[in-house]
């Protein structure tokens, strides 16, 4: 069921168009899960499969096929935090805004979610980290957030506080 998830997040995040996203790619082979307790030879980093978004400062978000121990729900922010140091949290809050669009049929809920040992507590308490998604044959897919910093200056403000995706292309993304 991963693949089916990691495809419905790339095609809403394509279909989105976000202006400050330049690339969206898939990687990994599909191959399960991975994390802090995957039971896995060696927890081979290569097996890791997501999708990986690179914004106009190069820095990138990736949501990938995770387990982590200790998930807590947390509600979407009200604002969206600054790009800088907010990668990771911005593009799960993003999917999850492009999933409340969008409604795939696949799925039956979805939910942001905190993870422990993850993020800044100091600055980022209650972040999300990960996006959670239910599928209708009731598979479970935790899906990570992390990023990586950019080389060159990250905006301490959304360069694009008012963008909203166009529906149509989501619901066509979708067909």
């Amino acid at each position: 069921m991963t693949t089916v998830v990691l495809d419905i997040i790339e095609r809403l995040l394509l279909a989105a168009s976000h202006p400050d996203i330049v690339k969206v790619e898939r990687y990994g082979p599909n191959a399960g899960p991975w994390g802090p307790s995957a039971k896995s030879p060696g927890m081979d980093k290569l097996r890791v499969s997501g999708v990986k978004v690179t914004h106009q400062s190069l820095a990138t978000a990736s949501l990938w096929d995770a387990i982590w121990p200790g998930e807590q729900p947390v509600d979407p922010p009200a604002v969206l935090p600054a790009p800088k140091g907010n990668r990771a949290p911005r593009l799960a809050i993003l999917a999850f805004h492009l999933l409340e669009v969008a409604q795939p049929a696949q799925f039956k809920a979805w939910r942001l979610v905190t993870l422990p040992n993850v993020g800044n507590p100091e600055t980022q308490e209650g972040m999300p980290f990960g996006l959670s998604i239910l599928t209708v044959d009731g598979g479970r897919t935790l899906l990570r957030a992390s990023a990586t910093g950019a080389p060159q200056t990250e905006p301490e403000e959304d360069p694009f506080p008012g963008w909203t995706p166009d529906h149509s292309a989501l619901l066509a993304a979708l067909a």
